[in-house]
């Protein structure tokens, strides 16, 4: 009813207008390392990443955003026939709007560090890929069978997956590290099935590449 996708909603535009809210907050800190906002993003996004070819869509596609409620018709909205994915598609897709939603994450940590005090740090991460999370709900919605299998492939044979502890590892280091080891605006990331922590592991400032636009 807001003219907006929910995981759209829940993913990004909440955690963006609470970082927006606290900002005043935050400029205020008195810690030696300054504020920082670490926002959980993720590889699915990413085509050449395992994650981002679940359900064949090809990793996020934002499009023109013509499906985030900007310029939606009311009368479509009211009718339930308005775009549901942030590309203006209507083709809905669970395992797709997460993946856009994961590649928000990462342009808002960057854009923030430009638009924003300097003085607030903003960090996005790849905790990894760990399909058997509850976050990968969506995908079993789509496709229970596919997705299980997936899921025991990834981690049992394959082993491109993470324990859920890798990137609980991940977010805490980011949320302790100090400026000279993270730098604001910078997609922190692994190579696939690294349990990687620390730069000089190889967890690093990562290219961010998102699906081909039909």
């Amino acid at each position: 009813k807001d003219g907006f996708e929910s995981c759209i909603g829940t993913n990004h535009l909440g955690h963006y207008l609470l970082a927006h809210d606290l900002l005043p907050c935050l400029e205020m800190s008195k810690s030696d390392n300054g504020p920082t906002i670490v926002v959980t993003a993720s590889s699915v996004h990413d085509p050449e990443q395992p994650g981002g070819s679940v359900g064949g869509k090809n990793g996020a596609d934002l499009g023109d955003l013509s499906g985030l409620g900007l310029i939606l018709d009311p009368n479509a909205v009211a009718a339930g026939t308005a775009p549901s994915m942030a590309s203006g598609s209507s083709e809905f897709s669970g395992s797709k709007v997460y993946a856009d939603s994961k590649l928000m994450n990462v342009m808002f940590a960057r854009e923030a560090t430009k638009r924003w005090s300097p003085g607030v740090r903003l960090l996005a991460f790849n905790p990894g890929f760990i399909p058997s999370s509850g976050l990968f709900r969506e995908p079993r919605k789509d496709n229970w069978f596919a997705a299980t299998a997936f899921t025991f492939v990834a981690t049992y044979i394959a082993k491109f997956a993470v324990p859920i502890d890798v990137g609980g590892a991940r977010l805490a280091a980011l949320a302790t590290s100090s400026t000279s080891e993270f730098g604001s605006g910078e997609y922190l990331s692994a190579a696939t099935g690294s349990a990687a922590v620390t730069k000089a592991d190889g967890f690093d400032d990562a290219v961010v590449r998102a699906g081909a636009r039909a």
